[in-house]
Order: structure tokens, then sequence, then C-alpha cells
């Protein structure tokens, strides 16, 4: 069983609470990142946050991303309960239905290989609120303007078609018109919300990544295929939203795991949590006693100094949080 073991004596030591709140400025924000089957990363970090003294003054996201983030924005007291159920029962069939993979896209005429029916009634299922601003928390989602190519930030209005939106991936579901304009996944457009966030004002950001495929063969089969793309698309962005964010505000970018599958592969979701929970929760406590005595930190990007993530245009940001 793929079960995190208990605190060791330095995740003790931070306190429990792990007090991190006096070290961040306020307003801080919880970047959630798009990921599809990776969102489950997500769950786990959120875990070893509920471990600590922050709570977010508004939570931002982008696809898988954005659907997590409403769920905690919905009721963060129970939000990170509430999604051990979603991320343990999650698959495609939530999403697309049991038949895409029978349909050739040579067949179809639609903007879309599947419609989003299937989503629209997990969503619908899944959360109460009918509206953004019913949220306990202040909630955006992060879309692509099909007309501009930019980032769309959906913070009032009606919920299910901004998640909707944000999450429609282009080819495989169509886009979602709202007002008149279409939209379709904010992984074209900003992955990662990181400058969307200081934006909006953020005064440190919490950046809840998902994970990475390791470089390999990336397979046949559509959702291989998909899972590449979007990896590819992800990376490129993720670099220029840090490099970008940490320029302004203190950027906490939490481990991952760099082992996983494909991001529409659903078979891994709990061992991946787990991990993330694990590697997250030995992060936290680690900043918390290397910057016991400091008062506010200063903008950077505060990340582990072999984060898989970090290109060689990031390290002048970085202020390392080492194991």
């Amino acid at each position: 069983m793929d079960v995190p073991g208990p605190r060791s004596t330095t995740e003790r030591a931070a306190g429990n609470p792990i007090s991190l709140s006096r070290l961040l400025p306020k307003p801080v924000h919880y970047v959630m990142a798009g990921g599809g089957a990776h969102g489950a990363v997500q769950w786990g970090a959120l875990q070893a946050l509920a471990q600590t003294d922050l709570t977010p003054d508004a939570i931002i996201g982008t696809s898988a991303g954005a659907l997590t983030g409403a769920v905690l924005a919905e009721d963060a007291a129970s939000g990170v309960a509430r999604l051990a159920y979603v991320w343990g029962q999650m698959n495609m069939s939530y999403l697309v239905g049991d038949k895409w993979w029978s349909r050739s896209i040579t067949q179809v005429r639609s903007p879309g290989l599947v419609s989003n029916a299937s989503e629209q009634a997990t969503i619908e299922n899944l959360l109460a609120a009918e509206a953004i601003e019913d949220l306990d928390v202040p909630f955006a989602a992060v879309a692509t303007d099909l007309a501009t190519g930019r980032p769309h930030m959906f913070d009032t209005g009606p919920l299910v078609p901004a998640l909707l939106a944000s999450s429609a991936i282009p080819g495989v579901l169509p886009p979602v018109i709202i007002e008149g304009r279409p939209y379709c996944d904010g992984l074209v457009s900003a992955n990662l919300p990181a400058v969307p966030a200081v934006q909006r004002g953020a005064g440190s950001i919490v950046v809840l990544d998902t994970g990475v495929r390791q470089a390999g063969d990336p397979g046949v089969t559509a959702t291989k295929v998909l899972g590449r793309v979007s990896a590819i698309m992800a990376a490129s962005q993720r670099r220029r939203q840090l490099r970008e964010a940490g320029r302004h505000v203190p950027v906490l970018l939490l481990p991952t795991p760099d082992d996983l599958g494909g991001s529409l592969e659903f078979d891994d979701t709990m061992r991946a949590a787990g991990a993330a929970y694990a590697m997250s929760r030995s992060f936290l406590a680690d900043l918390a006693v290397k910057h016991r005595r400091r008062l506010r930190l200063r903008p950077g990007l505060y990340a582990r100094p072999h984060d898989h993530g970090l290109s060689p245009e990031l390290q002048p940001l970085v202020q390392a949080v080492p194991l």
C-alpha cells in the first residue's frame, strides 16, 4: 500500500500547525495549475497545507486546478475531505463519457470529439454553488479566449460554464460560448496562472502544480499523445509564469512527483496524491524551520534546489529550501 509515513523529527520541530502565515504577505493566493489526472497531486498538497496555519485569501485555477480550487473555495473547512472522494473516483468516463474511444476524428463534424455533457453532469453533482460569487473564498477560473488567444479570468457569474470553459481540451471537448465569445482550456494561455494572481493583487503565492511525466516514448494511444502535447505546452508556460511572478512576490513552489503517468490516465491518482502530500509536508516544515527568525519572505521563488521544473532561467530567482 502507498501510505505516507508519520512526520519526521524535523517536521515535528516545525510545530503543529506549521507556522507559515507570518512569512507570507497578504493576500495569499493559491494558484492551481491544470493537469488532468495529475490534479490528484494538488489534493495531496492541500492535505499538507491543512497542517499549517495558512488559509487562502483567494484561489485561482486552470482546468483540473480550477475544479479542485472550486471545491476548496466552496467550503474551505470541508474542501480537502471532499476532494478525497473526487480524486478517489475520478476517471475519463466522468469527463467525456464511455464512448469517446470509438470516435474517429475524421468522422467528427462538431467542434469537439465528444460533447461536454458528461463533464457538466459531474461538475453539477460535485458543487452546490451556482454562481462564483456564492463560493466562500474569492475564486477565479482561467480559460483561453479563442478570439484573442489570451487568458480570461472568470471571477463572477455562473460557475459551471466557467469550469467547463477552463477545461475544454481543444479538439476533444467543444469550446464553451459565454456572452457570445468562445473559450477553451486555460492550458493554451495560462496553465499555471501565477501572473494573473499577481495582476489580481496577490501579496504572496502558493503554487500547487500538477507534477510532470519523465521524458520517454510518448506512446501512440489518443490519451498518451494528448497528455504529452499538454505537458509540452504547460512546461513552457510554467517557466514564464514562475519567472514573472517571482520577480514581484514570494512564490512557494510546492514539490511534486516526477514519475507520473499521462495526464489523462487516472489509474495512479492515489499514489500520486500520497507522494505529493509527503513531499509538500516536508517542504513546508523545512521552510518554516529555515526562516524561523524571519518576519516576511521577500520576492523570489522558494523551491527545492533540484526541483525538476527549475530551468536555468529561473535559477536567479530561486531561494532554495534544502532537504
